[in-house]
């Protein structure tokens, strides 16, 4: 309650109301309050009434509560920088609060506790996989911590494959974005090949072995009858194909019947114009498509 400080009458004389006409009393502002001027109060005909100038207890101000680097703050309590009002701080993004309070406080007596104090976010160390090494990006040394922004990047031992992120990056929280990778070996698994089956199969290939496969029939492989177990995988990739032959190209001549493609096996039939034959040993004037082409080439010759 507010405390009156009593000019013109003892002090012992207020424990004996009522008070006589004419009494004079001034007030003190509470704990954090401060007035402008005098406020007087006197006893005028049994009612207490206000002396000009009127003036009132207001809030004590506090002044700018302070700044913090790599950081801003805002009012969450009150409109002005006085007694009663706080403010809260908060750190740039990439930046960590290092103070326990994250506010300040305008109390009777200032601002309280110190300004919160932001540094750059940090990451943990981070330690090389297994059978790998820790590619550095800038000069850092190991076991240190890093700092919001960092990235740090990572290498496989010959023989071993990445297994994850290749690199990993400081986030501004103080995480890293992504697990570190591992190093596994280097290992192939037998290929499903559609239409194929691979020679003497074993339940994996390690990195530089060779598998042979084959087709069936009626097919034939894509590139090449074998493939090289890599880091990225099968190369070439292992792959049969349909075997087909494109309608043949007769001069002196044509052929039946006609299809946009022929698979192996079918037969055409060669009728070359008069005064040319087919040029083949064999006395018929057919062709067969096979996995080398047609067979015998569709030829016809001058007689």
């Amino acid at each position: 309650s507010q405390s009156l400080r009593v000019k013109e009458v003892p002090t012992e004389a207020w424990n004996n109301p009522p008070y006589q006409h004419g009494t004079q009393v001034t007030y003190r502002c509470r704990p954090g309050y401060i007035k402008y001027g005098r406020i007087l109060f006197e006893c005028d005909d049994g009612e207490w009434k206000q002396r000009r100038p009127l003036t009132e207890c207001r809030n004590k101000p506090c002044g700018h509560p302070g700044d913090t680097e790599f950081g801003s703050f805002q009012l969450t309590s009150g409109n002005e920088f006085v007694f009663g009002a706080r403010v809260e701080y908060r750190c740039n993004d990439g930046y960590q609060m290092l103070s326990q309070k994250n506010y300040r406080e305008c109390l009777a007596d200032g601002w309280s506790n110190d300004i919160p104090h932001c540094e750059v976010a940090k990451c943990l160390p981070v330690k090389a996989p297994e059978n790998g090494r820790i590619v550095m990006t800038g000069a850092f040394e190991l076991n240190q911590e890093y700092s919001f922004g960092q990235v740090v990047e990572f290498e496989c031992n010959k023989k071993y494959r990445l297994v994850g992120s290749k690199e990993i990056h400081c986030s501004s929280d103080g995480r890293w974005d992504s697990d570190v990778p591992q190093c596994q070996d280097i290992i192939c698994n037998v290929p499903a090949i559609p239409h194929g089956f691979v020679r003497n199969s074993k339940s994996s290939y390690k990195e530089s072995e060779q598998l042979q496969f084959g087709c069936e029939e009626g097919y034939t492989f894509g590139e090449r009858a074998d493939a090289l177990c890599t880091e990225s995988g099968w190369h070439p990739t292992p792959y049969c194909t349909e075997i087909l032959c494109s309608p043949p190209r007769v001069p002196n001549g044509n052929f039946r019947p006609q299809e946009d493609s022929y698979r192996e096996g079918a037969t055409i039939t060669i009728d070359c114009n008069p005064g040319y034959h087919l040029r083949t040993l064999s006395g018929k004037n057919t062709a067969r498509c096979t996995s080398r082409g047609w067979v015998p080439a569709p030829d016809c010759v001058g007689k």
